[in-house]
């Protein structure tokens, strides 16, 4: 009489899952080469980007930008351009600029410190090829780490957005208040709400 044999039931593999990327693992890839240097790559979502490539108006108005900005403001802050900054453990986007607090750049030497959402008064992005990005995907980021004030240089619109009070609306990130400022206008400078200059629009934009 033949016997019963008993098959082992095969098991299911687990599915196949995302490998995400924090900012100390993103930042020992940054320091030790393995992300080349000359690469403007950036950490979002845990995964990694890279930045498009500057046209010729960005590189001109980032250095107006620098310009403007970077000399109306007080003692204890600084103008950061185009370097990380950490909004949580896996988002460490590349803003074209940050004015960010602290009597010197230099205190953020280490290789593990980064500017954070405290430590960080406005960012700036010049959009010339990424408004759509810049007033979506960024801007969503930017808001829901509570940064306090966020412009957006639009090249081709030739306006400034300023963006302030940023909130949680059903989990997302927007700012409450939006602000758009033209030829003649002059953007306030507002750092821990208070405003401490006036930036002519045509000390950024012609």
């Amino acid at each position: 009489m033949a016997s019963a044999i008993e098959t082992p039931l095969s098991k299911t593999p687990p599915a196949e899952a995302p490998f995400d990327l924090d900012i100390d693992l993103f930042a020992r890839m940054v320091e030790t080469g393995i992300i080349p240097r000359d690469r403007r790559v950036f950490l979002r979502e845990g995964r990694l980007f890279e930045k498009i490539a500057r046209t010729k108006a960005h590189g001109y108005v980032g250095a107006a930008v620098t310009r403007a900005v970077g000399r109306r403001l007080p003692n204890g802050w600084s103008l950061w351009p185009e370097s990380t900054i950490v909004l949580d453990a896996t988002n460490a986007p590349l803003p074209d600029f940050a004015v960010i607090r602290g009597a010197s750049p230099l205190d953020f030497a280490s290789p593990e410190r980064y500017p954070g959402p405290a430590d960080i008064g406005l960012l700036i992005e010049i959009a010339v090829t990424s408004l759509r990005s810049d007033l979506a995907t960024a801007l969503e980021m930017y808001a829901r780490a509570a940064i306090p004030a966020y412009w957006v240089v639009d090249v081709a619109g030739r306006r400034i957005l300023v963006h302030g009070e940023p909130r949680l609306a059903e989990g997302r990130g927007e700012y409450a208040r939006v602000e758009i400022f033209r030829a003649g206008d002059s953007p306030p400078l507002v750092l821990d709400g208070r405003e401490v200059a006036r930036v002519p629009f045509e000390e950024l934009l012609r």
